[in-house]
């Protein structure tokens, strides 16, 4: 059973929590409404594509490039369509993020559609009335590890206001472990080699960042994810970057995504707060 990727090449994936996830967060986006403004191809990949959120005559807003998760295998557009209404409101624009999906486009596919699409969000932010000075980038699960590479690597195509990644994994040097449990999914379906696993982990690149962070996972997140952000946080700070993080109580790592349904959750005076409104 796939996660409703609308993807022939999608990987069938997940535990039954997984997939309640996916139905979930399609149900909530269709029952908002919400319609994007316009729709962007970075690339001629049906995988490279953005939706834009906008409010009536926006004009020079704040920008969230936001990317859906999924294990870099699943995913689409629509598993980010529930989070308009709460950003257009604050006002912002909203720009949904998809990429080529592992494995028919292996690492790092991946990385650099992260990176053309901020190069393109950061080009044409204009044309749907946001401010290319106030953009922030961040993701899900498999998502905001897009973002947070893109954001540390020091190649973003613009200077970003903030990087926030929710459950995210930061560190893919996952070792010795059997491909099929559920990190050897990296191994076998994202990485050409297990040697490019370092070079996947935005915890090797905090060196001299100063693009400020914020981090939320969830306390009753995966083990690896958890361990993961406290690590992150610590490699932050010790490198001098602004840094800050949330722990939800009670929450799944799926729950951490769906949280952000709720306009007055306080992720998103975090981000009004990265936006410098």
């Amino acid at each position: 059973m796939t996660l409703h990727a609308r993807d022939p090449d999608a990987i069938a994936f997940g535990s039954a929590q997984a997939v309640a996830y996916a139905d979930e967060v399609e149900a909530l986006g269709v029952a908002t409404g919400a319609e994007p403004v316009m729709r962007l191809d970075y690339g001629p990949d049906r995988g490279q594509r953005l939706d834009v959120y906008a409010p009536p005559k926006a004009e020079n807003l704040p920008v969230l490039l936001f990317f859906h998760g999924g294990s870099w295998i699943n995913g689409h557009l629509g598993w980010l369509r529930f989070m308009a209404p709460a950003v257009t409101a604050m006002p912002a624009v909203l720009v949904a993020a998809t990429y080529r999906l592992a494995p028919r486009r292996r690492w790092p596919a991946q990385y650099e559609d992260a990176r053309e699409a901020l190069a393109v969000v950061a080009a044409q932010v204009r044309q749907f009335g946001g401010d290319p000075s106030r953009i922030v980038v961040g993701g899900h699960s498999a998502g905001g590890h897009l973002a947070a590479l893109l954001t540390l690597k020091g190649e973003a195509a613009t200077t970003l206001r903030g990087c926030f990644p929710v459950s995210s994994p930061f560190d893919l040097q996952y070792g010795d472990i059997p491909e099929d449990s559920q990190d050897g999914r990296a191994y076998k379906y994202l990485l050409h080699h297990r040697r490019q696993d370092y070079e996947a982990s935005p915890i090797n690149f905090v060196g001299g960042a100063r693009t400020p962070f914020h981090l939320m996972w969830g306390d009753e997140d995966t083990p690896r994810i958890i361990t993961s952000g406290e690590a992150m946080v610590q490699a932050l700070r010790a490198s001098g970057c602004p840094v800050s993080a949330q722990s939800l109580p009670g929450a799944s790592h799926f729950d951490t995504h769906l949280a952000l349904a709720d306009p007055g959750h306080s992720w998103y005076s975090r981000l009004r707060e990265a936006f410098g409104a």
